[in-house]
């Protein structure tokens, strides 16, 4: 089976954006004439036919397989408001799309059988989209050469996987976020104090690029405190022992965690030591972060905003398969804040889950 050719490869071969080919392809201003008849003349070059795959996308009932970390366990630190923006924005689904939704626990166990489930549907051929969390990607191999086979279009939300098979990624812009960090705790202890950070799996990218733009900016700006970093990943007992130790450490002068159940277990380790007056950086809203905040344990939560980009990533695979629309990019950023004592009301009162920067 060939290949189909899509936006991205005439954007591509003629040089341009995206955005400059739906433009040019559809009459609308904001190309000049030269350009617009390149990129017909590429677009017909490669057999590329928008208006006759829409048509054909839309007289069929579609079905998108939603597969994520769940709201319960240790998810409910980061997913549940993910979840909200992707039924936010499926409440007004068009009439010729029905969604299956996936989630999974943070056991082994429970991602063997997600994943069981989802081949099955595959295999089945009853599913023609897929959101689901780059991180965590369940699928096997053999599954994804059955998708890049029929063509069936995947979204990543949290981060993009290894490979270049799918449609989008929808995703906080991590380098910047790490770069942040780094800012508010040097802008707020001595050259000699020490800091300690709490990377998370590096294996994630999700985790690691906040990590490479934190050191990034110490680097830039040659700022030698020391930094210990803990890689630890989860929530148990053993890790927190090792928090605990290193937070106790007469150096630190600062801490921050780049992960949502980093944060929880460096909340609890500041309030058992006694070390609440040490400068403090958490990751995404919970409840209990939103309490220590409020409570001075944390002076900064960095929010990744995941109900963006849940509605985001939903949005952008709903109207591919229904219209045959195309994101203007592979990776598409949504914004993060900064969260302070002084603007915690904001979150509280439109509900943190549901803050929206894009």
């Amino acid at each position: 089976m060939e290949n189909k050719i899509t936006i991205r490869d005439v954007a591509e071969k003629a040089g341009v954006s995206i955005s400059s080919v739906h433009i040019a392809l559809n009459g609308k201003k904001g190309v000049s004439e030269e350009t617009r008849q390149h990129i017909c003349e590429v677009a017909k070059e490669l057999g590329y036919h928008p208006n006759e795959y829409a048509s054909s996308l839309k007289r069929k009932h579609q079905n998108i397989l939603i597969m994520l970390p769940g709201e319960e366990g240790n998810n409910k630190y980061f997913f549940p408001p993910m979840w909200q923006g992707i039924h936010d924005y499926i409440k007004g689904h068009y009439a010729n799309l029905g969604f299956a939704e996936l989630p999974f626990a943070d056991i082994e166990s429970d991602r063997q059988r997600a994943a069981e489930k989802a081949h099955q549907l595959i295999k089945e051929e009853r599913i023609d989209g897929i959101l689901t969390a780059g991180h965590v990607d369940l699928l096997p191999v053999h599954d994804q050469d059955i998708l890049r086979t029929r063509h069936i279009p995947v979204v990543y939300v949290n981060s993009e996987p290894d490979t270049k098979d799918y449609l989008c990624c929808v995703e906080s812009y991590y380098d910047a976020i790490g770069r942040t960090m780094a800012e508010l705790i040097t802008g707020h202890i001595e050259p000699y104090g020490s800091i300690f950070l709490l990377a998370g799996n590096p294996r994630y990218k999700s985790h690691s690029r906040i990590v490479d733009g934190f050191d990034a900016y110490l680097n830039e700006n040659n700022i030698t405190n020391m930094v210990y970093k803990d890689y630890s990943w989860s929530i148990d007992n053993a890790n927190y022992v090792h928090i605990l130790r290193e937070v106790m450490r007469p150096d630190i002068a600062a801490c921050a965690a780049v992960y949502s159940q980093g944060t929880i277990l460096l909340g609890k380790a500041l309030e058992e030591s006694g070390k609440t007056d040490l400068f403090a950086v958490g990751s995404d809203l919970s409840s209990e972060t939103v309490d220590r905040v409020r409570r001075k344990v944390f002076n900064n939560v960095i929010q990744k905003n995941p109900y963006a980009q849940g509605y985001l990533g939903i949005r952008i695979l709903a109207e591919y398969l229904v219209s045959g629309k195309e994101p203007d990019a592979q990776q598409i950023y949504v914004g993060a804040d900064v969260v302070f004592r002084s603007n915690l009301s904001l979150y509280e009162k439109a509900d943190y889950g549901q803050m929206f920067f894009y």
